[in-house]
């Protein structure tokens, strides 16, 4: 290669005539040059390539045009996937490390052959510091990998059968095809040779587990992975037993897959012990799910002594925190001295315990009602071996119970303010000398908004719904005569009587003077939500009659209906109410604060 560097034309390259070279690259050259291993210069920035003799055969038919070129031009096929990366680094100043890197190189034979090498990336600087270029060293550690993977081989043999108790050990090859004998499967299956070649030992798995361990073997076949699976397989009576099977691939020093080694376990007892200890347990979950969230026990004095996972998976108390009477901790402050006190006297009495309090929730951070149940354990002597609780989360009862309270308390709310709206009604129309039919419609309108309310299943009622529910009360549901629009509103329950009955009465009189007494006029119901000077939120409903002609001298009489619409609605809910009786019908604007 000396000869070579020297006779080749440099100036037709991108490093120019070899005697204008600096000498940092001179020297680098020289020591390239006197290596026995492989070895091999990146220079300037294309990356021209300069190595020595023992680069050769890596090189192989790509010498000598390699020598002198960019490495992007000499090696395309490997540059920007394995080589571009090293030399960033190699010009970032960092070195790098490649180890067990396959390199075919060409053996006595003529044939090809894969060899392993560990190779090293360092960054060559020149006269000023700067970094110029890059060194690729390599050195061939191909036994050493045989090694290696001789260790491996039998690694992988042993360390299915370190710890087991096979009754079964066979081999396949690299695909999973068994090719070769393995009397002990065949002893244990009572498969002949003839039923275990190939796919064969596949029918002696249950029906029901064959596709399962179908699929295992597959998907460990293609992803060079470990098997550990359980399935029935056949037993040399007829009969099936459980087996654990184990294998593992045994590679090639090129990291192919050479064979595959593998054992059986019989694990039928354990089987049966486990499907046993399952039953028990599911069992005893149901019996403690069907009544509590977690059972627990204590000593015979009351003190916790044994672990309660659902106990601390509820409350987060460590295992210490837990045990003793460290569980208090856990129960709320206003519920903790009482819970203690009824404890300490279940122990000291022997009687069972029945008491609930608040329980902190961990994983929803939140205190929850829990009922506590716990009885005592006796000995044959009579005397307590131990206590055996349970918790139930009764925090759902404890909030209907709540709910419950507060309805009952809204109901007689309700119903007092009800009794006074129909006291008033009653005095305002009969007491006054109006007809009892009078004060019955009245009534009716009240209860269309009684009936709205429980229809809501809530304290409210959209203002819309009133509108409507009044207008079609007296034949103008869906009516061409009056324009209905707004947008969703709710009135309280206290709003809603009093406001149902001034819309009741603006609806009486349209009818009979107004808008709604033939089809000559129109009746525009429209509201809105305004803000005060203060930003609070207030309903604005307009009442607008049109289209009629009314003598005004005929319904000039300050009635009970003009008082409720212009003062009890002003003294009730804080309205303001602007009513004005024109030629051509009613103008009523409602102000009210809404929620």
């Amino acid at each position: 290669m000396a000869r070579l560097i020297r006779t080749l034309e440099w100036a037709s390259t991108p490093l120019g005539p070899i005697e204008c070279w600096p000498q940092s690259l001179r020297t680098v050259v020289d020591l390239v040059l006197a290596m026995p291993s492989p070895a091999t210069i990146l220079w300037g920035p294309q990356h021209v390539q300069i190595y020595n003799d023992a680069y050769i055969p890596i090189a192989r038919d790509r010498h000598p045009a390699l020598l002198g070129r960019p490495v992007a031009e000499g090696w395309p096929d490997a540059y920007d996937t394995v080589i571009a990366p090293l030399v960033d680094h190699a010009q970032a100043g960092r070195a790098t490390r490649l180890t067990d890197f396959m390199v075919p190189l060409e053996g006595r034979d003529g044939r090809l052959e894969e060899r392993v090498f560990d190779t090293d990336w360092s960054p060559v600087r020149d006269e000023i510091g700067g970094i110029a270029g890059s060194l690729q060293t390599l050195f061939e550690v191909t036994d050493r990998f045989k090694a290696q993977a001789a260790i491996r081989e039998s690694e992988a043999r042993h360390r299915l059968l370190i710890g087991s108790w096979a009754q079964a050990v066979w081999e396949t090859d690299a695909a999973g095809v068994v090719t070769t004998d393995s009397p002990s499967w065949r002893t244990y299956t009572g498969q002949t040779l003839e039923a275990w070649l190939g796919y064969g030992w596949l029918d002696a798995i249950h029906p029901d587990d064959r596709a399962s361990a179908e699929r295992h073997w597959c998907e460990a076949i293609a992803a060079h992975g470990l098997v550990d699976a359980e399935f029935r397989l056949r037993a040399p009576d007829g009969g099936w037993r459980w087996t654990n099977i184990r294998a593992a691939p045994v590679p090639r020093a090129d990291g192919t897959i050479e064979k595959w080694v593998g054992l059986n376990i019989d694990v039928e007892a354990r089987k049966g012990a486990e499907a046993a200890l399952r039953e028990s347990e599911e069992r005893f979950r149901g019996l403690v799910e069907g009544f509590g969230q977690f059972s627990w026990e204590a000593s015979a004095d009351g003190l916790i002594e044994v672990d309660s996972p659902g106990w601390r998976a509820f409350t987060s108390q460590s295992l210490d925190a837990w045990l003793g009477l460290g569980w208090l901790n856990a129960v709320h402050s206003d519920d903790r001295d009482l819970t203690a006190a009824k404890w300490q006297r279940a122990v000291a009495s022997r009687t069972a315990v029945d008491h609930e309090y608040r329980l902190w929730h961990a994983p929803t951070t939140s205190w929850r009602w829990s009922n506590v149940r716990a009885v005592p354990i006796t000995n044959a002597d009579g005397s307590i071996r131990k206590w055996s609780g349970m918790n139930i989360d009764v925090t759902d009862r404890h909030k209907l119970l709540a709910r419950q309270e507060v309805l009952v308390n809204e109901l007689q709310h309700r119903a007092r303010n009800l009794l006074a709206v129909i006291r008033s009604i009653a005095y305002r129309t009969v007491g006054r000398g109006g007809s009892v039919e009078a004060f019955e419609v009245r009534l009716q309108a009240l209860s269309r908004a009684q009936g709205l309310l429980s229809q809501s299943g809530s304290d409210q009622v959209e203002v819309g719904a009133l509108v409507r529910a009044e207008l079609a009360a007296h034949g103008e549901s869906g009516s061409q005569r009056a324009t209905i629009s707004g947008p969703e509103v709710f009135l309280t329950a206290r709003q809603v009587q009093n406001f149902a009955l001034a819309l009741h009465e603006l609806a009486t009189n349209a009818l009979k003077y107004g808008a709604l007494r033939d089809g000559a006029g129109h009746l525009c119901v429209t509201w809105q939500v305004i803000c005060d000077r203060r930003e609070h939120r207030r309903l604005e409903l307009s009442w607008i009659e049109s289209g009629v002609a009314i003598e005004t001298d005929q319904v000039t009489r300050r009635g009970y209906g003009t008082e409720l619409i212009q003062d009890a609605l002003a003294y009730a809910l804080e309205a303001t109410v602007d009513y004005a009786l024109g030629a051509d019908g009613v103008r009523c604007r409602i102000e009210m604060p809404v929620s």
